[in-house]
């Protein structure tokens, strides 16, 4: 059914019934939650050192939320307009939070949640790096995968209900994952030739060789130590049958083999998705989830990951600036020449967002025309940059990359100790 729903010519405006239809009213009031992001940045340096995670943002905002009657807010499916999901107080940080600390919040849950970075270890447990990423090989090679060892569903279907409140919202929860876990969430059928070499390439190839392999090179390559045993992406050894440890593979056995290994890599994540996606369900209508494709789900959820230069113009606004203003002029040069990355990570200094669409407004700094060195500041709750009047163009890029990487802490809006 759900191919023939994704043809339908009234499917965008079906979704917004739908959306709109399932609304509830929102909530009288808007919970505070105090979080320590400085406990959460030392947890994620070394998260060995605390196994409970509790120091975690994730970990952090959930428990808030559980401790009181909070948590059943976020099962709500509120109204569009209500944008603001809870207040941030992040401790020993100055902010008066008017959405800017929120955004902040849940970029630091996605950051925690999938790490943009390779180098850096997963502070949470609920997601593991890809076969590909580990391997630094085959397409998709930043993404990461449910954690099969991981049996913490609940976990799991808050972070389905998080999901489907980006969804039904303006903010992001941007989570690295191949299209094989989204086609899941939308109720797609996942195939291992089209969908699996984006988790393990390497894999893919293996046994596509294999299936054609002559009995001579079989046994050269494998001769007796190939057994009824797989590797998941948690790296964890598995038996795909009883006693398969201690049983070897024979060349008129393989094609059998090969089938039980894709079908336990397939399933490796099965119950986790699940929860998630009963999470989802529980903000987001099944219409809806019938109505998109797993892209259009995914792009809802996390935003647009292309920061591209182009759309920045369609969305910044210069206030206070002359036309031919060289500002402008070194801004834009400024961000030609970063990659996307730097860009994304310009638009979290900015406006608390990693992702588009995301406004900006730009006003001169308290300078005013005067050439200063000094770093640039932003107001994430109203997505305002303070641009000073650097000498060159390049002192503006090296200016604004610091700042985009090195900055934080909220600590404009207020004294930090008020």
């Amino acid at each position: 059914i759900k191919q023939f729903l994704l043809l339908s010519k009234r499917r965008t405006a079906l979704i917004t019934q739908c959306l709109k239809d399932s609304e509830t009213s929102k909530p009288n009031f808007m919970p505070r939650l105090y979080i320590n992001r400085r406990l959460a940045m030392e947890h994620r340096d070394n998260p060995a050192l605390d196994p409970s995670c509790k120091n975690a943002v994730f970990t952090q905002v959930l428990s808030l939320l559980e401790g009181s009657r909070l948590r059943c807010l976020v099962l709500c499916r509120w109204p569009l307009r209500y944008d603001q999901w809870w207040e941030c107080k992040f401790i020993a940080e100055g902010i008066i939070d008017q959405g800017g600390g929120f955004r902040d919040s849940l970029a630091d849950m996605s950051e925690e949640l999938c790490p943009s970075s390779a180098d850096t270890p997963v502070p949470l447990p609920f997601f593991v790096r890809t076969s590909n990423q580990g391997n630094s090989t085959g397409e998709a090679r930043d993404m990461y995968v449910p954690n099969p060892s991981c049996k913490d569903f609940p976990k799991y279907e808050w972070i389905g209900q998080i999901m489907g409140a980006a969804l039904r919202g303006k903010e992001f929860l941007v989570l690295a994952l191949p299209g094989f876990v989204w086609k899941q969430l939308t109720g797609e059928e996942v195939s291992w030739s089209k969908d699996f070499p984006a988790v393990d390439s390497v894999l893919v190839k293996l046994l596509e060789v294999m299936e054609f392999m002559d009995k001579d090179t079989f046994e050269f390559k494998f001769g007796n130590e190939l057994t009824y045993t797989t590797v998941l992406s948690d790296q964890r050894m598995v038996e795909l049958i009883p006693n398969g440890s201690s049983t070897v593979v024979r060349y008129e056995d393989r094609k059998e083999f090969i089938r039980l290994v894709q079908k336990a890599r397939l399933e490796e994540s099965k119950e986790q998705i699940m929860a998630m996606q009963a999470g989802l369900l529980k903000v987001v209508p099944q219409a809806v989830l019938d109505l998109l494709t797993w892209q259009e789900l995914e792009k809802k959820v996390c935003g647009d990951p292309e920061v591209t230069v182009d759309a920045l113009k369609k969305l910044t606004r210069f206030e206070d600036f002359e036309p031919l203003d060289t500002r402008v002029q070194y801004f834009w040069e400024a961000l030609n020449n970063f990659t996307n990355e730097d860009r994304s990570r310009f638009l979290r200094f900015v406006t608390g967002r990693s992702r588009l669409p995301a406004r900006i407004y730009i006003y001169p700094d308290k300078m005013g025309s005067e050439t200063t060195d000094a770093l640039p500041e932003s107001s994430t709750c109203s997505s305002t940059l303070f641009l000073p009047n650097y000498a060159t163009a390049k002192v503006c890029e090296e200016k604004l990359r610091y700042a985009a990487y090195n900055c934080v802490a909220i600590d404009t809006d207020m004294s930090p100790w008020e």
